[in-house]
């Protein structure tokens, strides 16, 4: 169940944007990390958190829905398949269940990422891309783990 303190703070996020006072040094927590990422991907067990600006992006520039944002830690924590980052280190990409105009939700994390002073996971965006783009990450041999 998506978390009220979480739905509020998205949405002071995305009105302050419209509004012309961004509040993009904001972090927003999703909870702990979920157990996948931690066995699969080797993401430490600590925090795991979106900075306002990615929930600006996501929703603005990506067109992911606001509903979709407020269930963002329910829809982590239950995700299609992971992929190992073919171009970031300590980073891993989450397929969701979830699509947009026909095609797959994305979610790129990035472990262990100092945040203010707390080390953190971080989700570094949300988007949709083209459905091809699972099967060509297998046959690179970035799958971590899948439903």
């Amino acid at each position: 169940m998506a978390d009220k303190n979480f739905q509020a703070s998205v949405q002071l996020i995305l009105q302050s944007s419209l509004a012309g006072r961004p509040h993009h040094e904001h972090v927003l927590s999703l909870g702990t990390t979920p157990a996948y990422l931690i066995e699969h991907a080797g993401f430490p067990a600590i925090d795991l958190v979106i900075k306002g600006v990615a929930v600006d992006k996501a929703h603005f520039d990506h067109g992911i829905p606001k509903s979709m944002l407020y269930r963002l830690a329910d829809i982590i924590a239950s995700p299609k398949a992971l992929y190992r980052s073919a171009t970031i280190q300590s980073s891993a990409v989450v397929i969701t269940f979830e699509v947009k105009d026909g095609a797959p939700i994305l979610i790129p994390l990035h472990a262990n990422k100092l945040v203010g002073r707390a080390h953190v996971n971080v989700v570094a965006s949300v988007y949709n891309k083209e459905a091809t783009v699972e099967q060509r990450w297998v046959n690179a041999g970035l799958k971590l783990w899948s439903k």
